[in-house]
């Protein structure tokens, strides 16, 4: 029987990429809307417009919407499924982008065998092409099997939405992650844990020319620890450190009172985590300027300000085998790397869940001014995560 369906599911995705030449007017005109709405990740009537814009595309395929409205003004998470699902993929993406309000990159623009613009694969592209996965799945009443989650603050870690995602995880076997696949097309096979830890320096303020001597310099003291703190990265191991934010002082000629540095941390072992952890608290502890005429030094606080948990291999290793065999059988071949980034796949990687991140179209440029998408990414995708979701829908955790 699951032969049969597979052939089925083949047949279908087949004549879809027979019928289709990159992105179909509907959604190429659907992509453009939302691409020229400024969704910044802080611009929540951005947000608010693009959603508005959504929803209606998925009510058209029969979905019922469910929001659920979070602590923070104007936020929330959308859900999507059919009335009386029994849903065994969660299909994900996000709304915000990283782009400012101001600049001039704002707009699609057809580059022939692409498109550029702000989100245009991060992630605008991925949400189009979940609706057009949708729309192939409800001709062949595959749309009881998923259900859809689509959040607002991926960009800066998803520090309200994150819950809602996990809750709306609970009970099924397998998640997609709309985000893009890499340049060549690769998709994630594991994911580094992401955190971020501000260290705040306080030492005493005074006139630089008349009496230094009385003063403690907190931007001199982070200084020093910026450094030893950036000395425990060990890129080999995927162990970067990157003092990303600095800011300390207030004038030249005024001895630095307050001072602060936020690290992004990223690593692909919790023990790396854990050492580094206990060492970023042991430099803190330690006051590198000290004035022992006043008999006082520097005092600096650590504060963890996010985190994302480590996707690992165990966590997407099913997921890859089944679309490296759909792949094949569309004549397409599919590679897996592990990652840096981060995205709600980590965050949905202690659901017990098998994920599967970057199934989206491709490009390049992403979170630059240079963003694209390939066309024929579009297509290729279209065929591949419609054929895998078929047969998943079909299938059980753990059997081919």
């Amino acid at each position: 029987m699951k032969r049969l369906l597979a052939g089925a599911a083949l047949s279908l995705v087949l004549s879809t990429a027979t019928a289709a030449e990159g992105i179909a007017p509907h959604y190429r005109e659907l992509l453009e809307r939302l691409v020229n709405i400024n969704t910044e990740t802080h611009n929540l009537a951005g947000l608010e417009q693009v959603r508005q814009l959504l929803i209606p595309q998925f009510e058209s395929l029969g979905l019922v919407l469910t929001r659920h409205r979070l602590a923070q003004d104007g936020r929330e998470v959308l859900s999507f499924e059919m009335p009386g699902a029994q849903p065994k993929v969660l299909l994900v993406g996000h709304l915000d982008t990283v782009f400012p309000v101001t600049g001039a990159f704002q707009k699609l623009k057809d580059q022939g065998n692409r498109l550029a613009g702000p989100g245009v694969i991060d992630m605008k592209g991925g949400v189009v092409l979940l609706l057009n996965v949708l729309a192939q799945l409800k001709e062949h009443g595959g749309l009881d099997q998923v259900r859809v989650a689509l959040n607002d603050d991926e960009e800066i870690g998803s520090p309200n939405s994150k819950a809602t995602l996990r809750d709306l995880a609970q009970g099924l076997p397998f998640g997609l992650v709309f985000e893009p696949g890499l340049e060549d097309g690769s998709v994630v096979s594991s994911q580094s844990g992401v955190r971020w830890i501000k260290l705040t320096t306080t030492g005493k303020a005074a006139h630089a020319g008349l009496e230094p001597e009385k003063g403690i310099d907190a931007c001199l003291d982070l200084a020093i620890k910026v450094k030893k703190v950036a000395g425990l990265a060990q890129a080999g191991k995927g162990l970067t450190i990157n003092p990303g934010l600095m800011e300390g002082g207030s004038k030249p000629n005024v001895v630095c009172e307050n001072a602060s540095v936020t690290f992004d941390i990223r690593f692909r072992s919790l023990a790396d985590w854990q050492d580094v952890s206990s060492a970023i608290r042991k430099i803190g502890a330690v006051s590198d300027v000290y004035n022992a005429s006043l008999q006082q030094g520097s005092h600096t606080e650590v504060t963890q300000l996010a985190e994302m948990p480590l996707l690992p291999v165990a966590d997407t290793a099913e997921l890859l085998e089944r679309i490296q065999t759909s792949a094949r059988s569309l004549g397409q071949t599919v590679g897996a790397r592990a990652v840096g980034y981060g995205s709600d796949g980590n965050n949905l990687a202690e659901t017990g869940m098998q994920l599967l991140v970057g199934v989206g179209p491709y490009g390049g440029g992403m979170h630059s001014d240079q963003e694209f998408m390939l066309l024929r990414s579009y297509q290729e995708r279209l065929s591949l995560i419609t054929l895998l979701i078929t047969q998943l829908s079909h299938s059980q955790k753990g059997t081919s």
